[in-house]
């Protein structure tokens, strides 16, 4: 059989607790990580604090660093320039991980086809009860119009003893990734980078390999981010409008020609609540009953969809030169 490296990348921002959880999760391993690496962002000296203090603790060996700007997808790849293992994968500082999580996802790795596995979460309210079950699919599935369904999490306790399924991205708080499957992460995706998962599959895939989802592995997440909580409250540039930019921009990075006309048709024209276009706005001003908001809304929408597209048909052609 064989034997892969592994690296654990854990970017972590003004969650210290939620961070040591996880790391002594990781102590717990089976199967031992070779390496855990947290990035601790900008002045946020607690977590760092944190890490460091288990440094000697732990069973494994723990690196931390620092990335001067606060943000997931520039904390990621400097971890993954750091990291020296075959596989890695990726976990969020508000996860705690099974302990056979490591072993689970190095042992689709004997299949020289696969080049990314993930697995499904369980949701914990701050009070430690479970958010409600689901039994919703599609799972990970990016349909030929550009609509991506995710599912990943919160799945009935029947579905895990169902097999590995192939999909097509996966997400962060539970994935892995051959090293040799991913250049880097997408650096040009705004905040709160909402699918970068997606764009690094799509790397994944665009290479040849397979993408897994594996029902079994379940981690708990103890979620704090609002930014994808639903409704019109909170920062819209970021749930709204930079939703928007990043979806067109991965669509045109990774769409065929051939398909680049009906993904446009899906994003200007239906969308979804959370990301508009004309007939989810529609849908949109019925839940929320202010249509002079939703137009304002869907307008700025519009925009950032024209400005991801740009930028996005942009990185395509600077990776066909590569």
């Amino acid at each position: 059989m064989l034997s892969f490296t592994s690296s654990v990348l854990i970017p972590s921002f003004r969650r210290p607790e939620h961070l040591r959880r996880c790391l002594l999760s990781l102590a717990t391993q089976t199967q031992l990580p070779d390496e855990v690496i947290v990035v601790w962002q900008a002045d946020d000296t607690p977590t760092r604090n944190v890490a460091q203090s288990l440094v000697s603790s732990l069973p494994y060996v723990l690196r931390v660093l620092h990335c001067a700007e606060a943000g997931v997808v520039s904390a990621e790849n400097l971890a993954l320039e750091a990291a020296s293992s075959d596989i890695i994968l990726l976990c969020d500082d508000d996860v705690i991980a099974p302990e056979t999580w490591v072993a689970r996802h190095l042992s689709f790795y004997t299949d020289a086809t696969v080049g990314a596995v993930g697995g499904s979460a369980n949701n914990h309210y701050p009070d430690c009860s479970s958010f409600p079950k689901r039994s919703v699919e599609p799972i990970g599935r990016l349909t030929w119009y550009g609509k991506s369904y995710g599912n990943m999490y919160d799945q009935i306790e029947a579905w895990t003893v169902r097999e590995a399924i192939d999909c097509d991205h996966l997400v962060g708080y539970n994935m892995s990734l051959r090293r040799t499957a991913l250049d880097r992460f997408e650096p040009a995706l705004k905040p709160y980078w909402q699918q970068f998962e997606l764009d690094a599959c799509l790397q994944v895939k665009a290479r040849g390999y397979r993408v897994l989802f594996d029902f079994a592995n379940v981690v708990a997440h103890y979620p704090t981010n609002k930014a994808y909580c639903g409704g019109r409250d909170g920062d819209l540039q970021v749930k709204v409008f930079n939703a928007c930019y990043n979806q067109s921009f991965i669509l045109a990075k990774h769409s065929p020609a051939y398909l680049q006309f009906w993904r446009l048709i899906y994003l200007f024209l239906i969308g979804s609540v959370n990301a508009p276009g004309l007939i989810a706005s529609l849908r949109a001003i019925q839940l929320y009953r202010n249509p002079h908001q939703e137009l304002r809304i869907l307008q700025s929408a519009w925009k950032q969809r024209i400005a991801g597209w740009k930028a996005g048909l942009q990185a395509r052609e600077l990776r066909s030169n590569l």
